[in-house]
């Protein structure tokens, strides 16, 4: 978590509620807090979807094709 930290300038939750990778494709999903709604926002380059609760607060991020970042 601390190289997407420091490459996209986020400050991630340090509590995780689920993980899930996607084998296939190698894409990671992290939950940090349940919300009932969630806004997904990509970074510039696309690999990185950083996904915000209510209070624009990290709720989870998805890492697209991790074995690239």
């Amino acid at each position: 978590m601390e190289i997407t930290e420091r490459k996209y300038g986020l400050k991630l939750p340090r509590k995780v509620i689920t993980l899930d990778y996607g084998d296939d494709v190698g894409d990671l999903y992290i939950r940090f807090k349940h919300a009932r709604h969630t806004e997904g926002e990509p970074t510039d380059d696309g690999r990185v979807i950083v996904h915000y609760d209510e209070n624009q607060d990290v709720a989870a991020i998805e890492i697209l094709d991790i074995t690239t970042l």
